[in-house]
């Protein structure tokens, strides 16, 4: 009896899908932290993503800006 039912339970049971916030109440309130550290770095990672398409942008309207020059010969 109780082989049987532990092998009804056992295939009864079904994974848990949970939630970031939920797994985070679960492990406890220190891992906060580290989900602020990953925010901050993906925070840190999109700055410098638009930055340098600032910069790329601001030197490809430097090149444009004077097209009166001559070319020079090599």
């Amino acid at each position: 009896m109780k082989t049987l039912m532990s092998v009804i339970l056992a295939l009864l049971a079904a994974p848990a899908f949970a939630h970031p916030t939920h797994i985070i109440e679960v492990a406890g309130h220190n891992h906060w932290l580290g989900l602020a550290a990953i925010a901050a770095a993906a925070a840190a990672a999109l700055w410098q993503a638009k930055k340098g398409r600032d910069e790329e942008a601001s030197q490809e309207d430097e090149t444009e800006e004077d097209p009166d020059t001559e070319p020079q010969e090599a």
